[in-house]
């Protein structure tokens, strides 16, 4: 349980304070209040049917190694991810691809049309750097980004989102669009590392932690997840490329992280859409402390 803090008129203080009646009976009261919510994480769990962590698996850019890889994979060990795209036809994905990844249980989520990002990455073509937007322009790419999801079978008020290379700035001011992402999509995924654990207070839905799956080895991935079910946290894998493209994981270390997934009867593997929902919920509905009146 943890430690009550006292308003400063009731902290205990020389051994001739005594609280009236009315003052202890409100602590009582408190401190019951203050244990409830710990019982019952311990005893029920924050996450549904019991289970003890949540991870999601996602995939940016919506590139060609995906469905070649990560689809047969995903499918192979009955999972479930969610997929930030432009959410239409590219050079990159056929309407094929984007039938195929409805059609298997997958979440389909916006990561604009151009994918902006800062003009010091050397691949960004001129014009289309995040500096080069103003709120019109980028306005006017989610709304193209929505559309094309809703086309696919995304219902309006669930559509989620991922910041391309994380940035939530436009312009040469730096400005935030996160108000323009929040007007149209239900949640979104940042690239701050680490993991989110909503059990413990209110998080931010608009920018959640992730873990690039790329980056380091298998084994520090699998630390990852440990980590996650250790603080009952909510884990957000990152992937890009799967066996070919760009920041790649190789078809082997993401087979088997899937595998550990898919062994682990502790876990909720979720979309992205399913888990911020989830923790969206439990958050509206998380009882507040009132002041003990005097």
């Amino acid at each position: 349980m943890p430690a009550l803090i006292l308003p400063h008129h009731l902290r205990l203080g020389p051994a001739r304070f005594m609280f009236s009646s009315n003052q202890l009976h409100c602590l009582l009261l408190l401190a019951a209040a203050v244990a409830v919510p710990s019982s019952t994480v311990a005893e029920e769990g924050y996450w549904p049917d019991g289970k003890t962590y949540c991870v999601t698996l996602t995939y940016d850019d919506g590139i060609p190694s995906q469905i070649t890889h990560a689809l047969p994979q995903l499918k192979a060990a009955n999972l479930k991810g969610t997929f930030f795209s432009p959410g239409g036809v590219t050079y990159r994905w056929s309407q094929e691809d984007l039938d195929q990844v409805r059609e298997e249980g997958h979440e389909l989520a916006g990561h604009t049309i151009l994918h902006p990002c800062a003009r010091k990455n050397d691949w960004v073509k001129p014009g289309n750097a995040s500096e080069d937007y103003d709120d019109a322009r980028m306005a006017k790419e989610l709304d193209e980004n929505l559309a094309n999801l809703i086309k696919n079978g995304v219902k309006r008020e669930l559509a989620t989102f991922a910041y391309p290379c994380g940035s939530t700035s436009i312009g040469e001011d730096n400005h935030s669009y996160v108000p323009l992402v929040k007007e149209r999509f239900f949640a979104a995924r940042g690239t701050q590392f680490g993991f989110e654990i909503p059990s413990q207070g209110e998080i931010d839905l608009f920018e959640v932690k992730t873990v690039a799956g790329h980056e380091r080895d298998l084994a520090f991935q699998l630390d990852q997840i440990r980590n996650a079910r250790e603080k009952q946290g909510w884990l957000v894998f990152m992937f890009h490329g799967v066996g070919g493209d760009h920041l790649v994981i190789s078809t082997d270390d993401h087979k088997e992280m899937l595998r550990f997934l898919q062994n682990d009867d502790s876990v909720w593997v979720a979309t992205f859409q399913e888990a911020a929902a989830w923790v969206k919920s439990k958050q509206s509905t998380a009882p507040s402390v009132t002041s003990i009146p005097e």
